[in-house]
């Protein structure tokens, strides 16, 4: 090393430092969008008996599912009536192996931030569970979402609910399904339709009649957004089929429908798939009719041995040409197809990106493809946070992963000459609250705080 190397490399090491520390430290302070939940109804969570396990249970157990924890111990883990020192005994081997995940990340950061317990071991689950029974009283949402997570909305898909309802929270806004009404296999479904809608189904004039219906319910409800989840049932490629070819189909329905088969197979066995494609389409057509935008799951899905081949988000492109009044918000980056969605939103005037859930399921991942992204769409078309969690803490420990991967990046933009200082904190605003308020307005909901 040449003399005086190190000491000359001081400074900029320092100012890099000092530039991180205030990039972080003012996406910190900012108010969040979260573009994505399935967070449930406060007095529903005061009455479960939610301990670690239960936390655990949304999305690291997966990663320990995948580690290897199956058969007894797996139900040990999940008896809650088992002593919890013997639901560790089966839980800390595989714990172990997956706790440096992105979803074990998160669920460190909610024990230690929100209560206190800086590890996560067979000493301290006891002192876990306690804290966690001490605090489930009401204003936790508030406290947790509001207070800590810094977050002013939440989009909330309400899975629990088949008909369209109010949500508990001012803060929350409603992301509406009407899946149901796209894959009914059998007279058993549509009489479950007809109790949603309100309306008696004898063909396919009248399917539609009730789908029109519930999605008047919906608008009432405050709805936001039309949400799809249709990905964990089949492919997401939708043709156009005409009212003639869907009309048979839903004919033969009425005559008796068909079992659907269950596991990956459901994927490939579609029954009534041609009346799938053409219900799907007339559900894009409300959401264009009435303006609003969709919001469609796209890769990786919620479990273990899923069928991940047929979420690919190319899959949807002729969507985008045959309804371009329609804003897509394409979730999860569409993980592992991410490239193939940047192009989309790249092509696409009416394609976003969403980076809900995705933090969490690959943080350097979601860093790589932000970093790509920057420099290859637009700014106002990615929305940088969701936290896609049923439990608060959870997604207090999403925001704060997810914060600090948008502060990472920037940084790294800063110091290669891209953005300005100044433009990185626009950025980072743009991405975890402008874009998502201006693609998704609150409409009457409670002003932020």
């Amino acid at each position: 090393m040449l003399p005086g190397t190190a000491a000359a490399a001081a400074p900029s090491a320092a100012s890099s430092s000092d530039l991180s520390k205030r990039l972080a430290g003012a996406l910190d302070e900012l108010r969040l969008y979260n573009s994505h939940e399935h967070l449930i109804p406060e007095k529903t969570r005061l009455e479960q008996a939610v301990d670690f396990f239960g936390l655990a249970g949304h999305y690291a157990m997966n990663d320990l599912i995948s580690a290897g924890l199956a058969g007894d111990a797996l139900a040990t883990v999940r008896d809650e009536h088992a002593p919890a020192e013997r639901r560790w005994a089966a839980f800390e081997p595989y714990w172990n192996a997956a706790r440096f995940t992105g979803y074990g990340q998160a669920l460190s950061i909610a024990i230690k931030d929100l209560y206190g317990v800086e590890e996560i071991s067979r000493g301290t689950i006891s002192r876990i569970n306690e804290a966690i029974r001490n605090r489930n009283k009401p204003g936790l949402y508030r406290e947790v979402l509001r207070e800590r997570a810094k977050i002013d909305w939440c989009l909330v898909d309400p899975y629990w609910n088949e008909k369209p309802a109010r949500l508990d929270q001012d803060y929350f806004l409603l992301a509406q399904k009407f899946d149901g009404f796209v894959t009914p296999a059998s007279r058993r479904d549509i009489e479950r339709l007809e109790g949603i809608a309100g309306v008696s189904i004898h063909s396919l004039a009248d399917h539609k009649r009730a789908l029109a219906a519930t999605f008047e319910q919906a608008i009432r409800a405050g709805m936001v957004s039309v949400k799809s989840t249709l990905a964990y049932r089949r492919d997401l490629k939708f043709e156009e089929v005409s009212d003639h070819d869907a009309d048979i189909e839903f004919e033969r329905l009425l005559k008796g429908g068909v079992e659907t088969p269950a596991g990956f197979r459901a994927h490939k066995v579609r029954p009534f798939r041609a009346l799938e494609d053409h219900m799907f389409h007339q559900v894009v057509r409300l959401a264009d009719a009435h303006k609003f935008p969709f919001q469609i799951h796209t890769g990786l899905l919620a479990g273990n041995a899923c069928f991940v081949e047929n979420t690919n988000p190319k899959l949807l492109a002729n969507l985008f040409h045959l309804y371009p009044g329609v804003k897509f918000d394409l979730f999860h980056i569409g993980y592992p197809y991410q490239e193939e969605l940047g192009v989309l939103v790249k092509l696409f005037p009416n394609v976003y990106a969403d980076f809900c859930w995705a933090h969490i399921i690959s943080p350097p991942g979601s860093r790589r493809t932000l970093d790509e992204y920057l420099e290859t769409v637009p700014v106002n078309k990615i929305m940088g946070f969701g936290g896609d969690y049923r439990f608060p803490e959870l997604t207090y420990a999403h925001a704060k992963i997810a914060r600090s991967n948008v502060a990472h990046v920037l940084t790294a933009k800063v110091e290669s000459g891209l953005f300005s200082e100044d433009q990185a904190l626009e950025v980072g605003r743009f991405l975890l609250r402008d874009n998502a308020l201006k693609l998704f307005p609150p409409q009457g909901a409670a002003s932020a705080t």
